[in-house]
């Protein structure tokens, strides 16, 4: 359970991250909502798709 809650915790981070990185706004959190929703989202696809491999 832990090693699944130490994963969901590094892909919200690395999520908010990336989405703060990729958005056009820069390091307007508030305008970055959906940069950091879908930067989650990726990294949860990758953690994914490496644990299938």
């Amino acid at each position: 359970m832990s090693t699944r809650l130490l994963e969901i915790l590094i892909c919200l981070m690395l999520g908010f991250f990336t989405g703060i990185t990729l958005s056009g706004n820069g390091i307007h959190i508030q305008e970055s909502g959906v940069h950091i929703l879908l930067g989650c989202i990726l990294w949860v696809l990758i953690f994914t798709y490496f644990k299938k491999k």
